[in-house]
């Protein structure tokens, strides 16, 4: 046998040997022709209660009667459940203090150090807050009071 005719006979099967190794490779007929996949995708949304905006007034002024100020708090939650955020006295200057909400599905709730204001669900929540404090010292009224109210958030 010549040189040649070994060369291009051991080169055909090199070639020919990977494509019958690879059953991927090979064609499908009949009852085998078709193909099927499956993809499951899973979507994990991490849990996080999220303060967007919180605005106050910087300072309150009695202005001959009880100081009254309007707090607006945006919170981002992804908790199915809600959050709760709890308000309390920083200012030891403030005898009493009321809080009202108007947003709906928001409950409010006196506690010993303050309110307990919650939302019961996830999304995004703009609460509109109504303080209305009275002073241990009517002399404190003509000095600007700085804002006595600290916010913090909690899951529920």
């Amino acid at each position: 046998m010549c040189p040649i005719a070994v060369r291009v006979a051991c080169v055909l099967l090199l070639l020919a040997a990977p494509l019958s190794a690879r059953p991927e490779a090979r064609l499908a007929t009949g009852a085998n022709a078709s193909a099927s996949a499956s993809v499951n995708f899973r979507i994990v949304i991490p849990p996080m209660n999220r303060v967007l905006d919180n605005r106050h007034p910087a300072s309150l002024w009695a202005a001959g009667g009880a100081p009254e100020a309007e707090q607006e708090l945006v919170v981002l939650t992804t908790l199915p459940q809600g959050f709760c955020a709890r308000l309390r006295l920083t200012s030891t200057e403030v005898r009493y203090w009321t809080l009202r909400s108007r947003a709906p599905g928001v409950s409010v709730q006196r506690t010993g150090e303050g309110y307990r204001v919650c939302a019961p669900r996830h999304g995004r929540h703009t609460l509109s807050l109504h303080h209305e404090f009275a002073l241990r010292d009517s002399a404190d009224a003509r000095a600007p009071l700085p804002w006595p109210v600290q916010t913090e958030l909690s899951a529920l």
